[in-house]
């Protein structure tokens, strides 16, 4: 009896939880809001930017506040009296200098500079915490929405991202991402398929950081059509919107300097790829042969066009994409820590980095049956 009665109210806190997901995602981002401010509030109070990039943004929003142009993104105050093309994002400025704006007529400018950039970091974590429960609930269980939160709580250098202070744009670029699984994970493939092209657009309108992850997520999306017919649609909007989505990122966030063929921001360089890729996926979607080898065939012959393209019209974009002299890289770049090759990092970053091949030796292990399945749908 007893025991019927547990099972009962399992039962019901689980159709709770279910209905009422969204409320209780909420409550956990509160609650890591909470704890990331009292953990900060010293740094908070005293306004202390540690990091060399988010004093950097601080500069930037403070030149863009003061009526800086919004396409220029010279930083005056490196390489005078020219100033140096910072290859960022006014996509981040916007939520920094919005409350910044809007804190500042009852706070003054100090209180409303510290406020913003203890609040704006935690923006982003609401995005990825509902990603996250989205695609725990999609894959796992409607009820296991909390699961990926609870694994944040131990993924420092992923939580080190979003605690105030923080306000370089790596946050926003792992909330994007999160967008993107859950785009995959999403059982309506047109929605899915936008979704997917969506974050995408808006990832590359930040910065180039993410470009394997997001090359990941676009083979994810062409290996579900080429696996199932059905998954055309999915192929066809994520197309349309990373071409869409991307000329508009291009248009409202590429700076002057970027506007040039530059390698490590949105520029013609990547907005070309990503037209002819996003056109080459719709077409794919609109032939869609009913052979899977066919569809698979159609698959890898865009991808050599687009490889084949970037060849030949960016060949100063196939080596490093910073573009700088051996005399940079030697006096500067190589004592950058996140610039370095994996080779020249401690033994905890290189087992991290193995989850890439990792994951591609999995894909390889179970290719076989994914082949089987496939042939017996067809």
């Amino acid at each position: 009896m007893g025991e019927g009665k547990d099972q009962l109210v399992l039962e019901r806190v689980g159709e709770w939880l279910d209905r009422h997901w969204k409320w209780v995602v909420l409550l956990a981002w509160l609650a890591f809001c909470a704890w990331l401010l009292n953990q900060r509030w010293g740094p908070v109070h005293a306004f202390a930017l540690a990091d060399t990039d988010d004093n950097l943004r601080m500069a930037q929003v403070r030149d863009l506040l003061r009526g800086q142009d919004w396409f220029d993104l010279r930083q005056h105050r490196l390489n005078p009296p020219a100033g140096a093309n910072i290859h960022w994002s006014r996509l981040v400025d916007l939520p920094i200098a919005g409350l910044i704006l809007l804190l500042r007529p009852f706070v003054g400018g100090a209180s409303a500079e510290m406020a913003a950039t203890a609040i704006a970091p935690l923006l982003p974590l609401a995005l990825t915490l509902t990603c996250l429960a989205l695609v725990a609930r999609r894959l796992i269980d409607p009820r296991s929405f909390l699961l990926p939160a609870v694994v944040l709580i131990y993924a420092g250098s992923a939580l080190g991202m979003f605690v105030p202070l923080r306000i370089d744009h790596h946050n926003w670029q792992l909330a994007f991402l999160a967008l993107a699984m859950a785009g995959l994970a999403d059982a309506k493939p047109a929605r899915g398929g936008m979704v997917v092209g969506l974050a995408t657009a808006l990832s590359l309108s930040i910065g180039l950081e993410m470009l394997i992850y997001l090359g990941i997520a676009a083979a994810a999306v062409t290996l579900f059509w080429v696996a199932d017919d059905r998954e055309r649609r999915r192929l066809a909007s994520y197309g349309i919107t990373l071409a869409g989505g991307t000329a508009f990122g291009f248009l409202l966030f590429a700076s002057y300097d970027n506007r040039l063929a530059v390698c490590d921001a949105l520029s013609p360089v990547w907005l070309s790829d990503a037209l002819i890729g996003g056109a080459s996926l719709f077409i794919l979607s609109w032939l869609s042969p009913a052979d899977w080898r066919k569809r698979l065939g159609l698959a890898v012959l865009a991808g050599g066009i687009i490889a084949v393209f970037h060849a030949l019209a960016w060949p100063s974009c196939l080596s490093r994409l910073e573009g700088f002299t051996p005399q940079a890289v030697d006096l500067w770049l190589s004592h950058v820590r996140e610039a370095r090759p994996i080779t020249m990092h401690g033994w905890r970053t290189a087992t991290l980095s193995l989850s890439i091949p990792s994951a591609a030796c999995w894909v390889g292990a179970c290719w076989p049956g994914f082949v089987v399945t496939i042939a017996r749908r067809c």
